[in-house]
């Protein structure tokens, strides 16, 4: 729908320049550009006037948030098929489990690091 309506509007934007000067002067080539851009691949034309250059930067835009959009739906489905299989582990449990002896064992180990006159090399 965003690419539809992207199209129709560089078109309009962008369909009046004189030829020879790269305009987009057909729907075809509004609707390629569209699809390129939103697909981030990008084109070879840039547009011209300053209502193309600001929709371009809205689809461009749009395109980052639909790709945010869809590769964090794609994790969230992958990570709640993982944390309702009763064979597989929740993401980092084990970790999580692990850092409360850690804390709790950092500052003995950062004093011990500090009173020492030659330091280790873990320290």
């Amino acid at each position: 729908m965003v690419t539809l309506i992207g199209a129709a509007g560089i078109y309009a934007f962008e369909r009046e320049l004189p030829n020879g000067t790269g305009g987009i002067n057909d729907y075809g080539t509004a609707l390629w550009w569209t699809a390129m851009l939103m697909s981030t691949i990008a084109s070879d034309y840039f547009p011209k006037t300053p209502q193309g250059r600001v929709l371009c930067f809205l689809l461009a835009l749009c395109a980052i948030a639909l790709g945010g959009y869809l590769t964090a739906t794609l994790a969230t489905f992958f990570v709640r098929q993982d944390a309702e299989s009763d064979r597989a582990e929740i993401a980092a449990t084990p970790s999580i489990q692990a850092l409360p002896t850690e804390i709790t064992a950092l500052p003995t180990e950062v004093q011990a690091c500090l009173t020492k006159r030659f330091r280790p090399v873990n320290c």
